[in-house]
């Protein structure tokens, strides 16, 4: 029998070109997805990566007033410094996630602190300001659509054949930002 006649051997080529375009294609198309997701995280404007600079950055000057009010309680002062170096240095979502909630709670007690504290108007209306600002991010951050687009990316992950070609280029769910 000759080799170009070998209906077996032809099937068998036929068969591994198909899922050879599958794993490459696919995977190609499944990378992509992820990587937007990714950046739907991490743009450096309208992200959960931007919001975050921000609580940071109003936490640093609300710090700052009550670092130089007379009377403040130093232990929340730098809980609040703590929190926002690890902020900061969080590396992914999870991590940023965990920080963000750290921070978040450093403030408020920076906050309660503040209220018994007698500030100067200005510091006092900066401080507000600030405090404001901070709630308006951590608003944005929980209607921002990055958890919802990760959500739909491991849904469609989890069906067949992504599942399998996940497994095969080793594509890793979408992390949440919980």
């Amino acid at each position: 029998m000759k080799l170009s006649e070998n209906r077996p051997l032809a099937c068998g080529v036929l068969a591994l070109v198909i899922a050879g375009t599958l794993f490459i294609g696919g995977g190609n198309a499944l990378s992509a997805k992820g990587k937007a997701v990714e950046a739907l995280f991490s743009a450096s404007s309208e992200s959960i990566t931007a919001e975050l600079k921000e609580l940071a950055d109003n936490a640093v000057v609300m710090n700052s007033i009550a670092a130089n009010a007379k009377g403040a309680n130093e232990a929340y002062v730098s809980a609040v410094t703590d929190a926002v170096e690890a902020l900061r240095g969080a590396a992914g979502v999870s991590a940023s996630a965990d920080a963000s909630h750290d921070l978040t709670a450093a403030v408020e007690n920076l906050y309660s602190n503040v209220s018994n504290l007698k500030l100067s108007d200005k510091d006092a209306e900066d401080f507000k300001y600030r405090y404001r600002n901070y709630e308006s991010a951590l608003l944005r951050i929980s209607h921002d659509s990055y958890n919802d687009e990760a959500r739909a990316f491991n849904m469609e992950k989890g069906g067949f054949p992504e599942w399998l070609i996940s497994a095969v280029r080793g594509i890793r769910n979408a992390e949440l930002f919980d």
